[in-house]
């Protein structure tokens, strides 16, 4: 799978793919777990059962890395690539990155280096309670974590990837769908 990322890159790199195009199609490869044997959809055709998919993923709404210095690490996005700060999320923050953002938050105790800890893919219309029934349906393993009234839902993928599930619209603020600045 390396290959296929390193392959990607240089596409982008020598300007064959934007990066738009790039994004897009880390997230497919991300969330294209159909493409292996043994999946949830192979498995309900072989049983005559059409699954639809989940719903489209309208974009990378977020990345969060997990780092030993949040101040020193925000302090390097904003002044390399003026990333203003979209909300705060206490002990972390999250950066504005256009259409989606860059969370920041502590890493664990004697880490020395940073980590990314998790993706996030927005969808539209989304309904924690519901997209948790559709995925534990499936046979996939996903909980929701409670922050304020902000319902997060997360699984991990068939690599071990954690990835959040979210609505086009969370900004890691406060609200049911995380969208209004604190």
């Amino acid at each position: 799978m390396s290959g296929g990322f390193d392959q990607l890159l240089r596409s982008y790199e020598n300007g064959r793919i934007t990066r738009r195009e790039l994004l897009t199609a880390l997230t497919a490869v991300a969330v294209a777990p159909a493409a292996s044997a043994g999946t949830i959809a192979e498995a309900s055709a072989a049983a005559g059962q059409l699954v639809p998919p989940l719903g489209p993923v309208k974009q990378l709404n977020h990345v969060s890395i997990f780092v030993p210095d949040v101040k020193k690490s925000t302090q390097f996005y904003q002044d390399l690539f003026g990333m203003p700060v979209l909300t705060n999320q206490d002990p972390g923050i999250n950066l504005n990155a256009g259409a989606g953002f860059l969370g920041i938050y502590p890493a664990p105790q004697n880490a020395t280096q940073g980590s990314i800890n998790h993706l996030c893919l927005a969808v539209e219309n989304f309904e924690a309670d519901k997209v948790l029934k559709t995925l534990t349906d499936r046979g996939v393993r996903a909980r929701i974590r409670q922050r304020g009234d902000t319902k997060e839902l997360y699984l991990t993928d068939p690599d071990g990837i954690s990835v959040q599930l979210q609505d086009t619209s969370y900004i890691g603020g406060t609200g049911l769908l995380g969208n209004k600045k604190p």
